[in-house]
């Protein structure tokens, strides 16, 4: 186990993507179809950005949203986040599937549904996700450790920003949840421990930017950053990688090479608003 201690922070540095699409309606006009007078429905992906961990298996038990079902819904605090009325808040749990979800199967844009349901109309101020007891890490194929959930209660919260919020079509938002592993699993003592640490964005407000790296053999692992945003991402098939939830603005890329391959860095690469920058393909020479 002090071996795994070692190399732990060296494998926990890529952010881990928790995709939420959540729809609101200001109205009960049931603008969208399917949907009844008064409520709005909410549909939860999920995805990831990898680790050099073989596995990690989540156990997700329960979802839950805090609507602000006011016609003031709240003003935004130093932080950003929206004011609770708790006279005019309420939670409301989701139908979801319920089970063992591995994040390191969800990279580099691909997602899985995890449930979906109608709630009362209103803004969706807050996530609450409620785990089991079974998540565990994989360092190998056939070496699995428990993760512990940190804390007294078996669940976390998530504050909705009103500026994560956007308009689409059919008076539905989206929203996306960034799970960061890097400050979200710990050892301690014996034990690995998850305590969650997620960070709300819009995709719509965002921006994304795509390539390739090769060869496959260097193991490439993708560096976006600038003055006061850093990502990450480990290319996967073909080399093709994803980089999302980026604040616009230009930044550089440097793909790190293993095996003898030298590193390679790009400058003055702009990012836009809800759209996704292509970088010309990058192969990696000794």
């Amino acid at each position: 186990m002090k071996s795994i201690f070692k190399w732990l922070p060296a494998i926990c540095i890529i952010a881990g993507l928790l995709v939420l699409f959540a729809c609101n309606k200001e109205n009960s006009s049931g603008s969208s179809a399917g949907i009844p007078p008064g409520d709005s429905k909410v549909s939860i992906y999920l995805t990831d950005g990898p680790v050099n961990f073989y596995k990690v298996l989540i156990d997700i038990r329960q979802v839950a949203v805090l609507i602000d079902t006011s016609k003031h819904q709240g003003d935004p605090d130093d932080d950003g986040e929206w004011e609770e009325d708790r006279k005019s808040t309420v939670w409301d749990t989701l139908s979801i599937t319920p089970g063992l979800y591995d994040l390191l199967k969800l990279r580099n844009g691909a997602d899985t549904l995890l449930g979906s349901g109608n709630y009362p109309s209103g803004k969706i101020i807050k996530v609450r996700i409620t785990l089991g007891s079974d998540n565990l890490i994989y360092t190998d194929s056939a070496t699995s450790y428990p993760l512990e959930v940190f804390g007294f209660h078996p669940y976390f919260d998530i504050n909705v920003r009103r500026e994560d919020v956007n308009t689409v079509t059919n008076n539905e938002f989206k929203f996306w949840l960034d799970f960061n592993l890097q400050r979200s699993i710990f050892f301690w003592s014996g034990t690995f421990y998850l305590k969650p640490y997620v960070v709300v964005f819009n995709d719509e407000t965002r921006g994304r930017i795509q390539g390739i790296a090769l060869p496959e053999d260097a193991s490439p692992l993708v560096e976006a950053f600038n003055a006061t945003d850093t990502v990450f991402a480990v290319p996967g098939d073909e080399g093709n990688y994803l980089v999302r939830g980026m604040n616009p603005g230009t930044y550089s890329l440097t793909i790190f090479g293993h095996q003898g391959y030298n590193d390679t860095t790009l400058t003055n690469i702009i990012v836009n608003v809800g759209s996704t920058t292509k970088v010309p393909a990058i192969t990696l020479h000794k």
